[in-house]
């Protein structure tokens, strides 16, 4: 015959038994999209609210796929004044000359974006959202959210989110832009990933894939390798937006990218 105290303990197995399903339930329920769409912008308000400038240090490589070594690679050094200030500097260019220009033309294009950010956010101004579903990326629990452009321009894309269901922040976005961004490219396809690096919102890597006229397929990829942050801040003053032209030569029209 158990005692008292055993069949209190098989009560409480029995409980938890039953709680925890309830727990997993609760916690892997699905807010309606609104909700969603709405704690994501607050999260790339609060992000943009940070009034901390930084400089990111990127490596860009460009290659044809398959290939196991680039044709071109290119260090650049990226600086940030909130709220719109950019310029960057060449640190390091090895290869192809093409590689460094298709990087000056992203890195100016990325410059002239501070200046209007408003205009190529993921926001209920520029895109309209549907529910795909729960995917674990990276080790992120993400809402699944399809990107649906309300303007035809290169700067959005049309395609998908990954959106945290903890902090609401963007993990990754995959798609293709709204508008071909140039007549010598097609089928362009934009792969972006987003952490946090000292409490700084960045891009970590990028990956796009483009079918290039006459030249054939060529990939471009970009990680940061080291961020710094600075004490100055510019959230008073009008915004500067200029880039390290020296020795600049004119990038095709074959250099694409999708910069943010």
């Amino acid at each position: 015959m158990w005692a008292p105290h055993s069949t209190r303990i098989v009560l409480l197995l029995l409980a938890a038994c039953v709680a925890a399903p309830l727990m997993s339930w609760g916690q892997a329920q699905t807010l309606p999209l609104a909700d969603i769409v709405s704690r994501m912008t607050q999260a790339q308000v609060a992000s943009q609210n940070q009034d901390i400038a930084y400089a990111v240090t990127r490596q860009y490589q460009l290659s044809a796929p398959g290939t196991q070594r680039p044709s071109s690679s290119v260090v650049a050094e990226v600086n940030f004044v909130p709220p719109a200030a950019k310029d960057y500097t060449i640190l390091k260019s090895e290869g192809s000359s093409r590689g460094e220009s298709i990087v000056r033309k992203v890195l100016d294009h990325e410059a002239e974006m501070a200046s209007h950010a408003e205009e190529h956010e993921v926001t209920t101004r520029n895109y309209d959202f549907a529910l795909l579903g729960r995917e674990n990326i990276d080790g992120h629990s993400c809402y699944v959210v399809q990107l649906m452009p309300k303007r035809q321009v290169a700067e959005l894309m049309r395609g998908k989110a990954w959106i945290d269901t903890n902090d609401f922040t963007i993990q990754r976005m995959e798609g293709t832009p709204a508008k071909n961004p140039s007549m010598w490219i097609k089928n362009l396809t934009v792969s972006i990933n987003y952490g946090d690096v000292s409490g700084i919102r960045v891009a970590t890597s990028t990956k796009a894939v483009a079918d290039v006229r006459f030249a054939g397929t060529h990939v471009l990829t970009s990680k940061e390798i080291d961020l710094r942050l600075s004490s100055v801040n510019a959230r008073n003053q009008a915004p500067a937006i200029k880039s390290n032209r020296n020795s600049r030569r004119a990038a095709p029209d074959t250099a694409v990218w999708v910069a943010r």
